[in-house]
């Protein structure tokens, strides 16, 4: 922490800040507020709020203090602030700041509740307070010079109001680091320094003039009254505070978010067309439920965002293609994903026709119910923290001009649509290949040549290389997941990607990106799929 050398205009304004406190706490009675309702935690900083005078016990006539705060009462709160501060009452402050009040507007007191003015700025109040406030400059008004007295203050509005407050007392920094958010991607940009501001700069017992609750700060949310006393408190606790740290405008956490993305390899809820019940997926879904399959999967309960290939039909026509492998599952089987944490599916693959255009038709029905779906034309955006995912699905038997065009529009019509992060999906390859051929190669060097931010692929059965081009990753076959279609793979073996973006809010471009390959297993019974994955190394035998 550095301390600024206290000048005499400084001294002078904290001795001045001294004895308002102490004239406030010798005149203020203590604050009776049992039949008040209000949460626990709020109760002790309300009543010191009170007592201190830094709230008077007027301006909430009401019996719920977790109710919101309107636009009016908090400008009303910190103007009285201001005037105690500087050893004035409100309407003193008013006529200083060239406030015309009609003297019976407001009898002989001191107070400017229910005061007109005249001459106000906004066409939506004449509150002489608002007036005050707009002059010391803790308001402004829209486009249409409307203030919108009762509507709620937000909680970026009231940082914005209470940096502005501060400033007014002669105190613009932040005497420690601010807080790091958790949801700060919902903070919005141009409340981010008042947002820094109020969460580093404390009492002097260093609780921040405004925080928020298990690592969140709750942007959008109202602010109550409770929240506003308790931060009244703190204001007028504060202005005695000399230090300041160096560097809190650029505190780290609030200007990068980092989005965790998860994805799996080939699932198949269902059976292939002539097997057995007995030993198969469905036979399980009916003993264990839909939770029970990917159950085992930490990683898609803790992430951002998860997907998989669905590599199948959901649909009760019993009219399959003629070959080896028709995969079906019940359409209820959708809840499957819905109850594994499943976010987006990708349907492009060699089994999503496998019951024709109905069966295809109803598979994207069922499954749109509980996930966003990828495949060919279908190309979803999902916003995750603020930064809009695009992706994009398709096969990759040839890689040609037609492939090239297909990528091409792909990323085009998604970035023109708002993309600011682009995964592609693509089914390829060989199966039972350990290793990638020229056509994936070509293929996905070509998505990312083209703007693709991630590539992840499917279809062999078995895991095959991650590598590393240009600086962004592609996920050649991440095998089998969740796989229906095979009771004992021969391999079991398969791989959870994970990869972390790091996305600047302002630009919404990507800083830098991490990845982890996480070794899994299709089953943890030795000898037979008992469809709920696991990580190898939990494995024995």
């Amino acid at each position: 922490m550095v301390i600024r050398g206290d000048t005499v205009r400084k001294k002078c304004f904290i001795a001045v800040v001294a004895a308002a406190l102490l004239l406030g706490t010798a005149n203020a009675a203590a604050w009776d507020g049992t039949a008040i309702r209000m949460n626990d935690w709020a109760r002790a900083g309300v009543q010191s709020a009170y007592e201190s005078g830094a709230v008077r016990e007027t301006l909430f006539p009401v019996q719920d203090y977790t109710q919101p705060i309107t636009r009016e009462q908090f400008t009303t709160l910190l103007v009285d602030l201001i005037a105690q501060v500087r050893g004035l009452d409100a309407r003193t402050l008013a006529e200083q700041l060239g406030v015309f009040v009609a003297a019976d507007d407001c009898g002989e007191t001191s107070c400017l509740d229910d005061a007109l003015t005249a001459a106000g700025r906004f066409a939506d109040t004449q509150s002489a307070y608002v007036e005050v406030a707009a002059r010391l400059g803790l308001v402004q008004g829209d486009e249409w010079q409307q203030f919108h007295p009762e509507q709620p203050v937000l909680r970026e509005e009231a940082a914005v109001m209470m940096q502005n407050c501060m400033a007014v007392l002669g105190i613009t920094e932040a005497n420690q680091m601010p807080v790091s958010y958790t949801d700060v991607y919902l903070i919005p940009r141009w409340s981010i320094q008042a947002v820094r501001f109020v969460s580093g700069r404390t009492d002097r017992m260093g609780q921040p003039l405004m925080g928020g609750g298990e690592g969140r700060f709750d942007a959008g949310q109202a602010l109550t009254i409770e929240q506003a006393i308790l931060s009244a408190g703190r204001m007028l606790d504060s202005v005695q505070v000399t230090g300041y740290v160096e560097g809190w405008q650029q505190a780290p956490g609030y200007d990068t978010v980092t989005l965790a993305l998860t994805f799996g390899g080939d699932c198949t809820l269902g059976r292939n067309r002539g097997s057995a019940y007995g030993g198969s997926l469905d036979e399980m879904y009916d003993r264990k439920g839909a939770a029970y399959f990917f159950s085992g999967i930490s990683e898609f309960f803790t992430d951002d965002l998860t997907m998989v290939n669905f590599e199948g039909t959901l649909t009760n026509s019993t009219a399959g293609a003629q070959k080896t492998f028709v995969f079906r599952g019940r359409p209820a089987y959708a809840d499957i994903l819905k109850a594994g944490s499943i976010d987006v599916v990708t349907v492009a693959n060699n089994h999503s026709a496998d019951y024709g255009s109905t069966g295809f038709a109803d598979t994207l029905r069922y499954l749109s119910n509980v996930v966003q779906v990828s495949g060919y034309e279908h190309m979803p955006i999902v916003t995750v923290k603020g930064v809009r995912i695009g992706f994009a699905s398709q096969v990759g038997w040839t890689f040609d001009s037609t492939q090239k065009r297909w990528i091409e529009r792909a990323v085009r019509s998604l970035r023109d649509r708002g993309a600011n992060i682009i995964v592609f999906n693509y089914h390829w390859g060989i199966e039972r290949a350990y290793h990638s051929n020229e056509t994936q190669r070509a293929i996905a060097h070509y998505c990312i040549d083209q703007g693709a931010d991630l590539v992840i692929g499917h279809h062999p059965h078995v895991v095959q290389e991650v590598e590393t081009y240009k600086g962004k990753q592609i996920a050649y076959s991440l095998g089998n997941l969740v796989f229906g279609g095979n009771r004992n793979p021969s391999d079991k073996r398969c791989l959870i990607f994970r990869q972390n973006f790091t996305v600047n809010l302002d630009t919404k471009k990507i800083q830098s990106s991490t990845y982890q390959a996480l070794p899994y297993q299709v089953t943890s019974t030795a000898g037979k799929n008992d469809y709920r994955p696991q990580p190898r190394a939990n494995i024995s035998g």
